[in-house]
């Protein structure tokens, strides 16, 4: 159950949040779309990478305090997205 909500969770959270970032800059001229792809093709694998090792080295914690650091690591991707919309 911590993998589900620790691992799975957050990426598709991610992968949501990316998609609707790239649907809405279909078709206007924008890079914006793109650029949030580029950054997601490497940034979800390896917040799920590094959330499942946190989860894998930490089994005495709690799970609500595990899942908390698994979220907040998964925004990443949404905080560096305003970098794109300013730079392209």
């Amino acid at each position: 159950m911590r993998y589900i909500t620790g691992v799975v969770l957050p990426a598709v959270l991610q992968c949501l949040f990316v998609f609707i970032v790239v649907a809405m800059n279909t078709g206007n001229g924008s890079w914006v779309g793109l650029g949030v792809f580029l950054l997601a093709i490497f940034a979800i694998p390896g917040t799920a990478i590094i959330n499942a090792l946190y989860i894998r080295s930490h089994p005495d914690l709690h799970t609500l305090s595990v899942i908390n650091r698994c979220l907040l690591l998964a925004l990443a991707v949404p905080l560096l997205t305003p970098v794109f919309l300013f730079a392209l």
